[in-house]
């Protein structure tokens, strides 16, 4: 399928005729971060280097491709949020890979670069592409055809500085980045593991305590109701000695949070405003049916001209609307529906064809010398003479547009001859103007920078399709009751003085209340709430502190809300006072593990397992394979702590072990010794599981480098809703 083979040889005049629903994609725009920072107002910086333009720019790159793999020309408060955590998580990483391979002796030169990228490309001709362009090419053979898709990404870097594909080039950097950092940290794991030696003495050690036991084993979680009575104390001491020890540690906060709580005042329309808006809907629909120039009735409503574009079946998202277009006699009326309590509609079906969706077209370019393009080859008056003579040239089969093509390339390759332009976003004048042209006519059309001589080469099965005008109306409050509402939420606001008061008062007054926990600076939810930017920024506000009270917060007028800050988490070690309820939740957990260990030891002094585990809920497990060198996914989910005392046990003599989370009656059946091997082998393995096993993965030894790298995050300043 040859189509816009690349948008390289096709130029800007070209991409007029992709038409508005392209240019949205590429144009479309998202949540902005402020351009221009001043030394004294630094946004992101890692290590001590100034990042904010590298943070900028690969925000964009990112929002590109989120566009292109989405199909999507904006994005939701929330999706934002997730390409800024993105863009930062990966900036981080990055900066470490990078320091952390210098430190082992590897560095990505730009030559180095530039091979990976080639051979990225090159692996999708492979059966076996890099998964990351895969995907991106995937996305860009919907928009292009899977010939032209090969072309644009051979070619890429010449959209660089084209501001119209701007977003393709974007797109292509990211999915670079993205492959890059994978490779990056592919290498990492692979050196730095590398460089980790086991002895063969250890390895001697490992194998004299290999051992496997068979047993009988059950194990029993603490937080069983069978144990509710079993409550333990932790004492203040108990606590500063736990902090002292593990502050630097548990208790080191990376990122600043905030623990937000917030009253919601939902901004609903009235049984009045519902009925004055139907009122107004069916008035209004009343006077559309007296004019009988549906262009008048659009101008008067403010709404420009009327859309004269044919629509299919599957144009129409709107199940209701689509039967009322489709089942319609043309010149019907569409009378006022009310969709899902959200929006009116009423308007006319005006027109009806069956046409082909798409057609088939080859074309030759012919810019001309504007202001914004001078170095073109002809004037104005000189690409209308040319068009009128390539025109009859071709009519009159002297010559076919493809011998023509290679003539006027304007220094662009050609490897591409046709495509297929869809009714639905393309110009309507230029698409009609294809219609009325027969199979192998020319159609020549002026574009903005140009004339562009179409042939017409095929066109898809004609189907039937309509044309129709809507106009819509949301249901909201009205602004009487949106003041009522903001009144309330006013008075409620200047009643409290705290979180704790936010929450109670509310409850009295059967406000709803929302918790977010640990809440993010660049967060855009709350919980479940959504939309809540404007609340999160106040909260991390420089001068706002524990227990203020916000303002009444306009909620894109889906709700007023009334927020309270009860916790504030800044980079650095917490204070006591602030962990103290959690390092007591943490102790009491563990000895309640301890008391519930003992209880049942004292159980198995007169009861057997079997009685017990009915009594307990849970279930004797037999013929059990447990090994001395096997972690927990290895062993029956056995956590480590119970693991020595069951090697250490007597055969035939029921033990009661204490771990983390559950605890274990266990009977040892045998023992087996695990005979060493001959190279050893097999024990450095169990010895680096040990040491790097699933508790000290890859993705785990980054978040450790991560956090202990120096950085600056203010990017919640500069990020605007």
């Amino acid at each position: 399928m040859a189509a816009i083979s690349s948008i390289r040889k096709h130029g800007v005049a070209l991409m007029l005729i992709i038409g508005f629903a392209l240019l949205a994609f590429i144009l479309g725009d998202l949540s902005q971060v402020t351009r221009t920072f001043s030394n004294k107002n630094v946004m992101t910086k890692i290590d001590g280097k100034n990042l904010d333009r590298v943070y900028s720019e690969q925000y964009e790159q990112n929002t590109a491709l989120m566009r292109l793999l989405q199909n999507k020309s904006s994005f939701d408060e929330n999706e934002t949020y997730q390409i800024h955590e993105m863009t930062w998580r990966q900036m981080l990483q990055d900066a470490v890979m990078d320091k952390q391979l210098k430190a082992l002796g590897l560095q990505y030169t730009d030559e180095m670069v530039e091979d990976f990228k080639a051979d990225m490309i090159a692996s999708l001709t492979t059966n076996q592409p890099n998964q990351f362009l895969g995907q991106f090419a995937n996305a860009l053979a919907q928009l292009y055809g899977p010939e032209n898709t090969m072309a644009i990404l051979s070619n890429i870097e010449d959209y660089a500085n084209n501001d119209q594909v701007r977003d393709i080039y974007n797109a292509y950097q990211a999915i670079v980045r993205f492959a890059l950092s994978a490779e990056k940290s592919s290498h990492y794991s692979a050196l730095a593991q590398n460089t980790i030696y086991f002895s063969d003495a250890m390895a001697k050690q490992i194998s004299k305590d290999n051992r496997q036991a068979m047993v009988s084993m059950m194990p029993v979680n603490p937080q069983a109701a069978a144990f509710n009575a079993i409550t333990p104390a932790v004492s203040d001491k108990e606590m500063k000695d736990f902090y002292k020890i593990h502050k630097a540690d548990l208790f080191k906060v990376h990122e600043k949070s905030r623990d937000i709580d917030v009253a919601v005042f939902p901004i609903n329309p009235t049984a009045a405003d519902l009925k004055a808006i139907e009122d107004s809907v069916n008035a209004d629909f009343q006077k559309f049916m007296t004019f009988t120039s549906l262009a008048d009735y659009s101008a008067e409503k403010g709404n420009g001209s009327v859309d004269s574009t044919y629509y299919k079946s599957d144009d129409i998202n709107i199940e209701a609307l689509d039967s009322l277009i489709f089942k319609s006699a043309v010149g019907s009326y569409i009378a006022p529906f009310n969709y899902e309590n959200q929006r009116w509609y009423f308007g006319k079906v005006f027109g009806g064809a069956s046409r082909p969706d798409s057609i088939n077209v080859a074309t030759i370019e012919l810019p001309f010398r504007t202001s914004e393009n001078t170095s073109a080859k002809y004037s104005k008056s000189e690409a209308k003479k040319l068009a009128d003579s390539l025109k009859n040239v071709i009519a009159s089969n002297q010559a076919s547009i493809f011998e023509l093509q290679p003539n006027y390339l304007n220094g662009r390759e050609q490897s591409d001859t046709t495509f297929w332009l869809p009714e639905r976003g393309t110009i309507s004048e230029i698409y009609n103007g294809l219609l009325a042209t027969p199979l192998g006519g020319v159609y020549v059309y002026k574009a903005v920078g140009g004339y562009i001589v179409f042939q017409v080469i095929g066109r898809t099965a004609p189907i039937e399709k309509r044309q129709f005008v809507l106009y819509d109306y949301d249901i909201t409050a009205s602004e009487a009751t949106v003041n009522s509402i903001k009144s309330q939420a006013n008075q409620f606001a200047a009643s409290v003085s705290s979180a704790e008061e936010l929450t109670s008062a509310a409850a009295k007054k059967g406000i709803q209340t929302v918790r977010g926990l640990n809440v993010l600076s660049m967060a855009s939810n709350i919980s479940q709430l959504p939309n809540c930017r404007d609340i999160v920024s106040w909260a991390f506000s420089d001068d706002v502190k524990k227990d203020d009270i916000s303002d009444v917060i306009n909620v894109d007028r889906m709700f007023f809300a009334v927020a309270a800050v009860r916790t504030v988490r800044n980079e650095g070690v917490q204070k006591f006072k602030d962990v103290k309820s959690e390092i007591e939740t943490m102790l009491m957990a563990e000895k309640k593990v301890d008391m519930v260990a003992d209880y049942v030891k004292n159980a198995m002094s007169t009861s057997d397992m079997s009685a017990l585990a009915q009594q307990y809920g849970t279930q004797v497990m037999d013929s059990v394979v447990l090994s001395f060198t096997g972690d927990a996914y290895q062993n029956r989910g056995v956590e480590g702590r119970a693991i020595a005392g069951i090697f250490n046990a007597t055969k035939g003599k029921p033990v009661t072990l204490a771990g983390k989370n559950m605890v274990y009656v266990v009977n040892v059946m045998d023992f087996h010794q695990v005979e060493a091997s001959k190279d050893m082998m097999p024990e450095k393995f169990a010895l680096r599981n040990m040491l790097m096993g699933r508790e000290r993965n890859e993705s785990t030894v980054i978040e450790y480098l991560v956090n202990n790298t120096k950085v600056v995050d203010n990017r919640y300043k500069f990020y605007q809703k």
